[in-house]
């Protein structure tokens, strides 16, 4: 029976027919890469192995630093951030704060909220970041709300 199956499948073929544009042209779809493409894993993503503090160092000390005074030195200090009671709550509501005191000030900070979601994002899974998921979404909704913003 499988054999059977396998035979079918290798003797089917999947063709194009040509099809008219509005001027009455033959035209065909251009082709399409239908090649497998590896994807790498990151050893470090969501497991006690390594260190994630080298990690998080050297990506911020490689990458430029966007946002706010308030949201680099959150950036800075990424590593002792704990999402776990919500402290990413209060990271936004106090950015929030002052955003909105001096809104012309904060034209990087979508990106910097990004960047920062992207970094918790890749952290190691620790018991006191049980929430980096949702500090993750948190952090990406707020970045798209200051873009939308501003």
């Amino acid at each position: 029976m499988e054999i059977d199956i396998c035979e079918l499948l290798n003797s089917m073929r999947l063709e194009v027919s040509p099809s008219k544009s509005a001027s009455g042209a033959v035209t065909m779809p251009p082709p399409i890469d239908v090649s497998d493409v590896l994807m790498s894993e990151d050893p470090s993503y969501h497991s006690d192995e390594g260190s994630d503090h080298s990690s998080l160092s050297s990506h911020s000390n490689n990458d430029e630093s966007y946002g706010c005074a308030y949201l680099q030195a959150i950036r800075e200090q990424l590593d002792k951030f704990a999402t776990t009671n919500g402290e990413y709550l209060e990271a936004i509501f106090t950015h929030r704060e002052i955003l909105s005191s001096y809104p012309a000030a904060h034209h990087q900070c979508a990106r910097g909220f990004s960047d920062i979601a992207f970094l918790l994002e890749r952290r190691a899974w620790r018991a006191d970041r049980e929430a980096d998921t949702e500090a993750v979404m948190a952090f990406r909704h707020e970045a798209w709300s200051i873009a939308a913003s501003l």
